[in-house]
């Protein structure tokens, strides 16, 4: 399987600040990844009451990647979120563009903020 993109999940807050990384295939646009992807990881930790079961949940199902294999990866799109814990706020980007995301998103806002992505 060809590794089509690259997405780094940013978590901030006064209990832990620190990053994850996550490469796959099959979603070859920003939409795609947003749709598939991230959205799953936003909806996560906006129901976690505490950043910790985010984490150890991201952590145990074993899908994120080491900082060097994210590093070493050739997407076809590199993509991140940023989690203000704190503020409840996040951030999509990809490549250079972004857009700031509602502390209380649902699945179909975050649809359609994939939908209105540029190409």
């Amino acid at each position: 399987m060809a590794n089509t993109y690259s997405l780094s999940i940013y978590v901030e807050s006064y209990e832990f600040s620190g990053e994850f990384y996550f490469v796959g295939g099959r979603h070859e646009t920003g939409e795609k990844v947003l749709k598939h992807v991230a959205t799953d990881h936003i909806l996560a930790m906006k129901q976690r009451p505490h950043v910790a079961e985010y984490l150890l949940e991201t952590l145990q199902n074993g899908e994120n990647v080491s900082e060097s294999e994210y590093n070493q990866a050739d997407p076809d799109v590199s993509c991140g979120v940023h989690f203000d814990v704190d503020y409840q706020e996040f951030r999509f980007w990809v490549g250079d563009y972004g857009v700031e995301i509602g502390p209380q998103p649902t699945k179909s806002e975050l649809r359609s903020i994939a939908e209105d992505l540029p190409e």
